[in-house]
């Protein structure tokens, strides 16, 4: 799915060892397993924003290099195909992608604003609009990633991730640091 292929059922049972009618009888038709599969990876989540939080204990600077890293280092494991895949199936199936952004692309985003918020309450950053806040951390970070692994972007203009975060941090929090 992180090729932006769309498996069909008996591709999907393969992956997972059974057979399509076991997927069938379970989840209903293909969209019932990506859905399941968005909703599983939901509660996994849930931990990584836990420790997204804890992060208000650092330096804003420090927070934000950490979380921006391991979201990068996490990007050619599973993380990376599965925002593919939530971008896939959602353009391709309006249900679908509703489902990756409230189970996926959502709960990221909230816990990333209410970081910031943080850092907004104890005077350490001027955030007025957390949402866009959010918006404007992540999104190229985002880009950047799908560029270098999903595009292969990597093979015709290597970017290296690490400068590009700490680059990427001083633009935002020259935007956002109280003056």
């Amino acid at each position: 799915m992180a090729g932006g292929s769309h498996p069909s059922l008996r591709v999907l049972a393969e992956g997972a060892g059974v057979d399509a009618g076991t997927l069938r009888h379970y989840f209903g038709d293909r969209r019932g397993v990506v859905q399941a599969a968005f909703e599983h990876l939901l509660k996994f989540g849930q931990e990584r924003q836990a420790w997204a939080k804890s992060l208000a204990e650092l330096p804003v600077r420090e927070a934000f290099t950490q979380l921006l890293g391991q979201i990068a280092a996490a990007w050619s494991g599973a993380l990376g195909g599965l925002h593919a895949t939530g971008f896939s199936e959602g353009m391709a199936d309006s249900e679908l992608g509703q489902i990756y952004v409230s189970s996926i692309l959502e709960p990221t985003l909230s816990s990333v604003e209410e970081l910031l918020i943080m850092f907004h309450a104890r005077g350490e950053l001027s955030v007025p609009n957390a949402r866009v806040a959010a918006l404007a951390l992540m999104s190229p970070l985002l880009l950047a990633l799908f560029h270098q692994h999903q595009l292969q972007g990597r093979r015709c203009r290597p970017l290296v991730m690490e400068s590009f975060v700490e680059q990427h941090l001083d633009g935002f929090l020259k935007g956002y640091t109280k003056s």
